[in-house]
């Protein structure tokens, strides 16, 4: 392949040449094997929230608990629920680069990091909700803990 320019209003142009074509290429290898990892790793999280579900189901009913425990099982469905939308940027970002490389088409590239784009937004997002629960956890967790002492 031979070199492409890209011109962005104001600024030099980019060139995508064959070392990036090859990086481009491995990335996306890499991000297909980790995609399909991932949705491996969902269905086994669907599968044990079902199993703990029914487990917890039938353990509870020996021991009368006031919570019924086969909703912790609900919460792995959740989260592989959760997990499905970085896996499925992921894959389309990896599908659509290896086929923009090799078709040498522009428009599939920039889904491609549209794709990629959206990854590194839903886990900057999830990033942020994770580090403000912690956050309300401890401004809880502290003043609770002080008055019970």
């Amino acid at each position: 392949m031979e070199n492409t320019d890209y011109t962005v209003q104001g600024v030099s142009p980019l060139t995508i040449n064959q070392g990036i074509n090859a990086y481009l290429i491995e990335t996306a290898k890499w991000g297909k094997f980790l995609a399909i990892m991932g949705y491996i790793g969902m269905g086994l999280l669907v599968l044990a929230g079902l199993f703990v579900m029914v487990g917890f189901s039938a353990f509870s009913e020996f021991t009368k608990m006031p919570f019924p425990m086969g909703a912790f099982g609900l919460i792995y469905i959740l989260i592989a629920v959760l997990y499905y939308f970085p896996v499925s940027y992921l894959h389309k970002f990896s599908d659509q680069a290896k086929q923009a490389v090799t078709m040498n088409d522009q428009g599939m590239l920039n889904s491609g990091f549209a794709n990629l784009k959206s990854l590194f937004k839903f886990m900057g997002i999830f990033t942020i909700v994770v580090i403000s629960l912690y956050a309300l956890i401890l401004v809880i967790a502290i003043p609770v803990a002080l008055l019970a002492a």
